[in-house]
């Protein structure tokens, strides 16, 4: 099986059409739509963790020290 992904709101009328499109060459073509959930949860450095473990760093003197450079 070979599934297509359109990520987007698409209007039903191009649904149509697309499917329309993909039955006129004899796929075997149908429509399964999901409801999408975000995670809205904000990770704080844990896939760098143990890399920083020896040294005294914070995201906030980063983003101080990121912002006094002279561009």
């Amino acid at each position: 099986m070979t599934e297509i992904i359109l990520k987007n709101n698409i209007d039903k009328s191009k649904i149509d059409a697309l499917l329309s499109f993909l039955k006129t060459w004899g796929l075997d073509a149908e429509l399964r739509t999901t409801n999408v959930t975000t995670n809205k949860k904000s990770a704080k450095f844990t896939l760098s963790a143990g890399l920083w473990k020896d040294y005294n760093v914070s995201a906030d003197n980063l983003r101080k020290q990121a912002w006094k450079r002279n561009v």
